[in-house]
């Protein structure tokens, strides 16, 4: 799709962490946040009838734009399901900030230069200023990054314009026993 605005990412905390699947779909979908697949894609959805409900938008006019419109192919909210992955993948984008030492809090200000393209969630990062040494899915990439076997893509949103309500993060907790977390993503 053009002009993709970026998305908002939704994983377990523990980047480790991946509930079933096909039981993370039918509750999404009975709770109304997942509507019908979209197309033959499997794991892409249109949004459910309490979409709006179960995920906040901030500013003074927002529009959501929740349906394709044939084959004009302009960008819309819609909703995918990343996973389950055999180890963590890093989420990771051009807005992506520099992680902070999960010890001391320095940020590691040269990461894209240092990890490199190969980056996982096993791959460790020795800190600047305290010498610890942790792996990357233990540093605080705060809302801009994460490391997930298993996420739920908002598709179309631009960061920090939307944001999952509590109902949302404890039914997806309650899914899997495991709390959730949040971060944005543009490419």
């Amino acid at each position: 799709m053009s002009n993709h605005t970026g998305r908002l990412i939704l994983s377990p905390q523990d980047p480790n962490s991946a509930p079933e699947p096909g039981e993370l779909i039918r509750t999404l979908q009975s709770a109304g946040f997942l509507g019908g697949t979209l197309g033959t894609d499997a794991d892409r959805f249109l949004v459910g009838e309490e979409f709006l409900q179960l995920v906040t938008f901030a500013g003074c006019a927002v529009q959501v734009d929740v349906s394709p419109r044939g084959t004009d192919d302009k960008p819309f909210c819609h909703i995918r399901s990343a996973g389950p992955y055999t180890t963590p993948r890093a989420m990771l984008g051009s807005n992506t900030r520099p992680p902070r030492c999960p010890t001391c809090r320095t940020p590691l200000r040269n990461w894209r230069t240092v990890l490199g393209p190969s980056l996982t969630a096993a791959t460790a990062s020795r800190c600047p200023a305290c010498a610890t040494s942790a792996p990357l899915c233990a540093w605080d990439w705060k809302e801009s990054g994460g490391f997930a076997r298993l996420a739920i893509w908002i598709e179309e949103v631009f960061p920090g314009e939307a944001a999952p309500t509590d109902a949302l993060m404890q039914l997806l907790s309650s899914i899997c026993g495991d709390p959730w977390r949040h971060f944005y993503l543009q490419e």
